[in-house]
């Protein structure tokens, strides 16, 4: 039995602290005195007294019983002393109050992150700020409750992305195994379309072709499998062209839809806009990779994105044999040319649809700089 106790502990936390906030407004249920951060998805709730903690908690609970997924929150604080440890907050004889301390944190799943040197962020850039009462009952935005019977609608809300950018490159490439020197691939089209979630709807597109530099010449196999001609790319732009071409043509998207990537602001860190790919190997190899070897500057904001594919597998328990398979799997037919970047790229967006619809939840999945805060020296 638990001492009595002001505080409840919400695990698995399933939205942001304000949309947490929010929620509890809009059921009208009790108001707690603070909500604190503690830990990878938990939530530390402080009510007024014990009795209060106790209403909350039921509270708490009920709701957790109208949502799809039910709310994992119990008591908060130490056991009475006559109460038998149980296993998960058993310590070793002898410790001390600190080794006690850090033991308990260990088995709850709570870990120190640890920064590079040099890397760690300003704590001004914290993106989990407690919220006190006075911040709770004044949420601007509306997140109304959603029930079983309004499945979608409720895992839209839950959704932290209101909008994908869909990225799939094509890149130089050759039969089986070419010589080393030719090996590097580069890409030779750069495809971008933002899809709206809600609406299943392509709204905005981007598409270059991109002229190698490193190996000219196409392949045959390339232009068999791409259906991009010779032509086609000795009429492209370098890729550094085509970087800063993205880079004004995200800004204008973005802005006029107030959206914002991961990483991009200090109050939304997760942002509402994310990138998605299929695998991680358009910007975890193909991009970083070239950008490496040409020493061209990356912007930031392509160090986090989506693997659709992760997710998927995860979703549907399924491991597609590949991007047409996958589609199909759920019901989708593969519209366009195969290897062509904008259509893969437009797929993708339909299938990320799909998924919305049938509840997955999205959130990235890789990020080449997981111990910043926030990403430096990139503005949008």
């Amino acid at each position: 039995m638990s001492a009595p106790s002001c505080k409840l502990l919400l695990k698995q936390m399933p939205c942001t602290l304000e949309e947490l906030a929010q929620l509890i407004r809009e059921c009208q249920l009790i108001v707690p005195r603070t909500l604190n951060p503690y830990g990878r998805k938990r939530t530390i709730i402080e009510y007024g007294d014990p009795e209060e903690a106790q209403r909350a908690l039921k509270e708490l609970l009920g709701l957790g019983a109208q949502l799809d997924k039910p709310l994992c929150v119990s008591f908060f604080g130490p056991r009475e002393g006559g109460a038998a440890p149980n296993k998960s907050t058993q310590t070793k004889p002898g410790a001390s109050d600190s080794q006690k301390q850090e033991e308990i944190d260990k088995q709850l799943g709570l870990i120190d992150v640890i920064y590079a040197e040099g890397a760690r962020p300003d704590p001004a850039n914290d993106p989990e700020e407690s919220l006190n009462e006075d911040e709770i009952t004044a949420a601007a935005s509306t997140v109304p409750l959603k029930t079983k019977k309004s499945r979608k609608s409720k895992q839209l809300a839950m959704q932290p992305y209101t909008y994908v950018i869909a990225v799939d490159f094509e890149a130089t490439c050759w039969e089986k195994q070419a010589p080393p020197q030719w090996r590097e691939a580069e890409i030779i089209e750069f495809p971008a379309v933002l899809v709206n979630l809600k609406t299943g709807k392509i709204e905005a597109e981007f598409h270059k072709y991109i002229m190698p530099i490193e190996s000219p010449r196409l392949s045959t196999y390339c232009t068999e499998l791409t259906g991009i001609q010779q032509k086609t790319v000795d009429g492209g732009v370098p890729l550094q062209t085509a970087l800063m071409m993205f880079h004004e043509w995200l800004r204008k998207e973005l802005r006029a839809r107030n959206l914002t990537l991961p990483k991009m602001n200090k109050s939304n860190v997760l942002g509402n806009c994310a990138f998605v790919t299929w695998t991680d190997w358009d910007f975890g190899i193909c991009l970083a990779k070239e950008c490496t070897r040409k020493r061209m500057r990356k912007a930031a904001y392509f160090n986090q994105w989506i693997d659709v594919r992760a997710i998927y597998r995860s979703w549907y328990k399924y491991r597609p044999c590949n991007f047409s398979d996958a589609l199909s799997h759920v019901g989708l037919a593969f519209e366009g040319r195969a290897h062509s970047g904008i259509d893969d790229a437009k797929n993708l967006g339909a299938l990320m649809c799909k998924m919305v619809s049938d509840g997955a939840l999205f959130s990235i999945t890789k990020d080449l700089t997981p111990y910043q805060q926030l990403n430096a020296n990139c503005v949008l």
